[in-house]
């Protein structure tokens, strides 16, 4: 890394990859470097620190990244050179997207430096309990200090792609951009339990694309869900149903506070 100057621009659904993100930060600038945590979801792609290295980290979802991710990395401007590195979060495999994500920024002139992929607690379906979820950060997180040791030394590697990865990344692209239809908007809709629920406000307050407005002081889900389950896994009285969760169980990566800063 040339640049001892870093943006870390990402994205987190429940708080694992944005943990991973402060891990980063906090090595590199225990290496000499000035490193900055920013949340995506705050940052006009447009405007980003071009004489920066950037740093870009997103969560895994359906073997690629939410529509919301992808459309601001396709939105960033020419890198004009500028170094980045990649990161993501993940559950069990990615089968090496993150490989396709660089060559994305390759094309837009970003000189890729390093990428990884890190195996976090399940957020979705198979939600382990907390013994089994601290046996996995014990092994990931200090693949992750390693990870931004090699950055700031320059001894840094990338995931490359395969044949059978570029044929996922292209089919999981499509699964993914259908999110934003009406019909899945529909069938993967929240539920709301008025029951349980306080009028807290917190699921429209975190929401990552505004799509919960509170109406009559319930929340209303609207149709640009982009299904990152942060409403679901933060909601303090667990009001907010999701059918595709077993048993509504969610795992939460960082307090409520850390996925709320600005």
């Amino acid at each position: 890394m040339q640049n001892k100057n870093v943006d870390i621009y990402v994205f987190s659904g429940t708080g694992n990859t944005l943990l991973i993100a402060k891990k980063i930060s906090d090595v590199l600038n225990e290496n000499s470097c000035f490193s900055k945590v920013h949340r995506m979801e705050g940052v006009n792609p447009a405007e980003i620190n071009l004489n920066s290295t950037i740093g870009i980290g997103f969560t895994v979802a359906c073997w690629n990244t939410y529509p919301f991710v992808r459309k601001w990395i396709d939105s960033l401007p020419d890198g004009k050179g500028a170094e980045v590195f990649l990161f993501n979060s993940m559950g069990d495999s990615s089968l090496k997207m993150i490989a396709h994500i660089g060559k994305i920024l390759q094309k837009k002139d970003y000189a890729v430096i390093a990428s990884a992929e890190f195996i976090m607690p399940n957020n979705f379906l198979l939600v382990e309990n907390d013994n089994k979820k601290a046996l996995k950060l014990s092994k990931t997180l200090p693949k992750v200090e390693n990870f931004a040791k090699s950055i700031a030394e320059n001894n840094s590697s990338k995931v490359k792609p395969t044949i059978i990865s570029s044929l996922f990344f292209i089919l999981t692209t499509f699964v993914i951009s259908l999110w934003k239809t009406k019909f899945s908007q529909k069938i993967a809709k929240f539920q709301l339990d008025k029951n349980k629920c306080t009028k807290c406000a917190i699921c429209s307050e975190i929401c990552p694309v505004e799509n919960i407005t509170m109406n009559g002081g319930y929340p209303a889900f609207s149709t640009k869900c982009q299904f990152c389950l942060r409403c679901v896994s933060f909601c303090p009285q667990k009001a907010i149903i999701s059918r595709f969760l077993y048993k509504n169980k969610t795992h939460t990566g960082l307090p409520l506070g850390d996925i709320k800063w600005k």
